[in-house]
């Protein structure tokens, strides 16, 4: 029959429950920069699409496109206004403001906008914005 020896040790010695802490510190850390910047990306997302679901409404009861948010808000005075379409108009999550481009039927994030990631402003790569014409075709550039 085999006997232990009792200077054996079944469990995880301190060091090694040490190096285990220190590795899993390392792989948090790395990690939470791009979930921090995917959280952002996809709350900017969710309300690009809530300000155009507001001004589809608008323009259903307008009968036209706000020139600006803020009419989403308060009464600019339009006939057919129904009330608030937004409680308010949303921060983006790096601070500052959404933008409204009439020219191109666009809502999203400004090419100015200093915190943001130039990827994610109007214009960059992976822009976030939507097209909030009925007729989307409108206002989407084609490169071909």
């Amino acid at each position: 029959m085999l006997q232990k020896n009792i200077n054996e040790s079944d469990g995880m010695t301190r060091l090694q429950l040490i190096i285990l802490v220190i590795i899993a510190i390392v792989i948090v850390a790395l990690s939470f920069p791009p979930w921090q910047e995917y959280r952002k990306v996809g709350t900017a997302d969710i309300d690009v699409e809530t300000i155009v679901v507001a001004i589809k409404k608008y323009f259903k009861h307008t009968g036209g496109y706000p020139t600006n948010l803020d009419a989403l808000v308060k009464d600019p005075g339009v006939d057919g206004w129904r009330g608030n379409y937004l409680e308010s108009v949303p921060k983006t999550p790096w601070g500052g403001n959404y933008v409204l481009h009439q020219d191109t039927y666009k809502v999203g994030i400004a090419k100015n906008h200093s915190r943001v990631p130039e990827k994610y402003r109007i214009g960059g790569v992976a822009e976030i914005s939507r097209v909030y014409h009925a007729d989307a075709r409108l206002g989407e550039k084609y490169w071909w």
